[in-house]
């Protein structure tokens, strides 16, 4: 992964107040609405621990262990909570939708490619985390909620 692309696009995208993760939500909530009952009506404290820990993956991207066990651990949370391997790729889209918007002109196909892996593989890791009696393959509706 290119860390360095990482860091710069997210510098050029992250607004002050988690307002690129606040932005997240409106979009997810907009394409998928079937996903919005498992989250409070206020999604700013969401917003903010979503920001926190996509700087965190960032810092620590280059350790393994660091990544596999808040990840694998995140993911298990996330089992628990319902969340279907579909609604992964559908908060990637999401995530990259807001970048791209708030980046305008300055986002770049190359930054698009760089978070799709990066969050592709944050996903895998998650995933892997689940526990063997969790079915993260679950069929959903076109909203992509269980």
């Amino acid at each position: 992964m290119d860390k360095q692309l990482l860091e710069e696009s997210l510098t050029l995208v992250d607004l002050p107040d988690s307002g690129l993760t606040v932005r997240f939500y409106d979009i997810l909530f907009e394409r998928y609405p079937g996903v919005k009952p498992m989250f409070q009506r206020d999604t700013r404290v969401q917003a903010e621990m979503l920001r926190t820990a996509v700087v965190s993956v960032l810092d620590h991207l280059e350790d393994a262990e660091w990544l596999t066990t808040n990840l694998h651990a995140l993911g298990k949370r996330h089992a628990s909570l319902g969340v279907t391997r579909p609604m992964y790729t559908a908060v990637a889209e999401c995530m990259i939708a807001a970048m791209s918007e708030i980046g305008g002109e300055a986002w770049t196909p190359a930054m698009t490619t760089a978070w799709e892996e990066a969050l592709g593989a944050v996903a895998t890791i998650m995933l892997d985390g689940y526990p063997d009696e969790a079915t993260p393959e679950v069929a959903t509706d076109e909203s992509g909620a269980a």
